[in-house]
């Protein structure tokens, strides 16, 4: 700051008459004179006119402020601050720029120049690159004066350059090897197969060097050593060849085998009490002590004791530990408000009905978590969080997060087969209408052998009861292998949720088909009418929408056709599919295991089309053959379909990555069909990749088959594409 006092001793005492500004642009007069500290009236005093400087000078609008006086008048000369004109960056990437605009980092045009922003401004950018592992940035911020008080900023980046880890060195590990601690670390030696995608880079990020000291100990406290200690990372660069080593002190000290396990709480209090996951005779595990202290709080959170606390008592003796872990209760808490944040368009009713606390209720766990998993399996929320706020030590509020999702969506896909060749289909879909939770969709398939239209609607509560209705029409045709079949028609129902995870549903449905190009007239009726009733039982309490890690879905439905018209059967059908997660050592999931069983049965009562018959192959039955491929022939070899189907398989899916939503699955189908009893069988072994992008679903399955004839329709490779809206 350059300040300029022009003030001669024998007239200090002078009283000001006037006060002039020269060099002002952003401020006022005015503004100028309520800043200072020395006003009209006021003797030249020079302490004050000093004060008055600062506090001009500290607006930030300033480089240099005079203060003269000229007769009995006080002039402040102010060189203002350039303005920048323009920024020009090189080297910048779309990524940086969006988070140097988020941060408020990036300058914009018409804003006073600042050595402190731009200061900021590289150290931000410099930080920026660290974090993804180039060092030795260079930023370059250079200025071109248009004029004395407008300039044009330039801003270059070169990118440093990556660190390669060149080995990792642990001293002082004697019972676990080099090999298994490295496996547990982020900052790992690059290998043969560091060039893949999500495999380790062998780069050096440093700032989860220290995570990697966090890792390590949880493991040895994982294997039982209690007394571990890791000493802070030494990551020693070579920067002549851009290479790492990174170095470990350890010592591992006892491992400890557990000896006892108790729980201290007051017995008047009727709990079940969760089982233990540490065991006696086992190794000591951390990951189990925090699991352990977790299902007991919540146990007691359950019964309304919301601010429960545990604490663990550990005692060692020689090898041996002792652990007792003491309960707190503390009071019964209750519902004070429950508040809704995020939504901008699902309605509050719509959210706050899948919310299973309210004013007033007691609080409970297991109702908090069973209301996250509901909004989560909406399908239009992205995000659920339920924060809770001590209001006293019997009242609690619940701040209830959400982040909504892409509710709409665009769909497109490509198919392609040996009997249906190239195929498209076309779907419009918005599961929150007008943030109702309401759904409507439109599609259209189109390929050589099928056309298919169909509009629905499903409200899945009327007027916020526990009732839903559904309503579809549609019109298709399908060239099958045997037949060619042409339907129209129509579906309305109503259901209604019967608990927290089932619901019930009837439908009743009217089609007309027209049969063409059938090789076999023993199961054909060219023109036929179906008036009939479905009924089903539904349960889902699996966690999440798009990719469930736990819970169970089921589902029981049976249809009575024969409400007049010309076609007479009941249809029996039944889904399960059950998810577990399997967790490491530190209880974090890392793949979930889904078996899947689906059968059906037919009977006929008359007139049974081929078209209602069970045919296997594709997607969501046999994959690795082409869709209805797999089915029962007559004496001319025609595919009559079947009364009877099984599906069955396991199936292990683990995340690629978790922030990308990408899931990689392998798979097993088995499937088997028949007319009178299950004597076709079929299987098959995969592959499959699903990716919810932001623009859209994406689906690639590879597929080959295990049990297989000469004259199978095989289809190896299919996939899908979308866009969401």
């Amino acid at each position: 700051m350059k300040k300029t006092l022009l003030l001669l001793p024998f007239i200090l005492y002078a009283n000001i008459d006037n006060i002039k500004y020269e060099g002002l642009l952003h401020l006022s007069p005015v503004t100028a004179n309520s800043i200072i500290n020395i006003h009209i009236g006021d003797e030249f005093d020079k302490e004050k006119i000093d004060e008055s400087i600062k506090s001009l000078y500290d607006t930030g609008y300033f480089q240099t402020i005079e203060a003269i006086k000229n007769d009995n008048t006080l002039l402040f000369k102010c060189v203002e601050k350039p303005v920048i004109l323009k920024v020009e960056t090189t080297n910048i990437s779309e990524d940086l720029k969006k988070a140097l605009k988020t941060e408020g980092y990036l300058p914009k045009k018409g804003e006073i120049l600042s050595k402190e922003k731009l200061n900021n401004l590289k150290e931000f950018i410099k930080a920026y690159y660290l974090s993804k592992g180039y060092f030795n940035t260079v930023v370059n911020i250079s200025k071109k004066f248009v004029s004395k008080t407008s300039l044009i900023l330039q801003i270059d980046v070169k990118k440093g350059k990556e660190l390669i880890i060149k080995n990792v060195n642990f001293y002082g590990n004697k019972k676990v090897s080099k090999s298994d601690l490295t496996d547990e670390i982020e900052n790992r030696p690059r290998t043969f197969w560091s060039i893949l995608p999500f495999t380790n880079s062998g780069k050096l990020n440093i700032y989860k060097l220290i995570q990697d000291k966090q890792a390590l100990q949880n493991y040895y406290l994982n294997l039982g050593f209690m007394d571990i200690y890791v000493s802070d990372p030494i990551a020693k660069s070579n920067f002549d060849n851009y290479t790492a080593t990174i170095d470990y002190q350890i010592h591992e000290g006892i491992r400890y085998i557990v000896k006892k396990v108790s729980i201290d709480y007051p017995k008047n209090i009727k709990v079940k009490l969760p089982k233990f996951n540490l065991e006696v005779n086992k190794y000591f595990n951390v990951s189990a002590l925090r699991e352990d202290l977790q299902n007991i709080k919540h146990a007691f959170q359950n019964l309304g004791y919301a601010y429960a606390k545990v604490y663990p008592e550990i005692k060692k003796e020689k090898n041996y530990t002792y652990i007792k872990y003491n309960v707190i209760p503390g009071d019964i808490v209750y519902i004070r408000n429950v508040t809704i944040n995020g939504n901008t368009k699902t309605l509050d009713r719509v959210i706050r009905r899948n919310i299973y606390l309210a004013p007033g209720d007691k609080y409970s766990y297991q109702n908090l978590i069973d209301s996250k998993n509901a909004l989560q399996r909406s399908g239009y929320l992205e995000n659920v969080k339920i924060k809770e706020k001590k209001v006293s030590n019997n009242k609690i509020d619940l701040l209830v997060n959400v982040k909504e999702g892409l509710s709409g969506s665009l769909r497109a896909g490509i198919s392609y087969g040996s009997y249906s060749k190239l195929g498209f289909n076309f779907s419009i879909t918005e599961k929150n209408v007008f943030g109702s939770g309401q759904s409507l969709s439109a599609s259209a398939e189109y390929s050589n052998v099928s056309k298919t239209y169909k509009l629905s609607l499903y409200n899945p509560r009327i007027f916020d009861s526990l009732y839903s209705s559904n309503f579809t029409i549609f019109n298709s045709t399908f060239e099958g292998i045997s037949y060619t079949s042409k339907q129209r028609g129509f579906s309305v129902g109503i259901g209604k949720k019967l608990s927290r995870f089932v619901s019930s549903n009837i439908t009743y449905g009217y089609t007309k088909t027209k049969l063409s190009d059938y090789n076999t007239t023993e199961y054909i009726m060219p023109e036929s009418r179906k008036s009939y009733i479905v009924t089903s039982v539904n349960f889902n309490n699996t966690d999440f929408y798009f990719f469930p890690t736990k819970g169970i879905i089921s589902s029981l439905s049976v249809e009575y056709a024969g409400i007049g018209g010309d076609e007479k059967f009941i249809k029996l059908l039944g889904d399960f599919s059950i998810y577990h997660p399997l967790k490491n050592m530190t209880y974090e999931t890392y793949a979930v295991l889904k078996y899947k069983i689906r059968g059906g049965i037919i009977k006929s009562n008359g007139y049974l089309p081929i078209n209602e018959k069970f045919y296997l192959g594709g997607p969501k039955s046999v994959r690795g053959f082409s869709s209805y491929s797999i089915s029962p022939v007559d004496k001319k070899g025609t595919e009559i379909g079947g009364k009877y189907q099984f599906i069955t398989g396991p199936e292990i899916s683990t995340p690629l990555s978790i922030k990308n939503r990408i899931w990689l699955t392998g798979f097993v189908d088995y499937g088997a069909v028949g007319e009178d009893k299950l004597n076709i069988t079929r299987s098959s072994y995969g592959a499959e990749i699903d990716w919810i992008t932001p623009m859209g679903p994406l689906s690639f399955i590879w597929a080959w088959p295990i049990k297989s004839e000469s004259n199978d329709d095989l289809r190896r490779f299919e996939f899908s594409i979308g866009t969401n809206f």
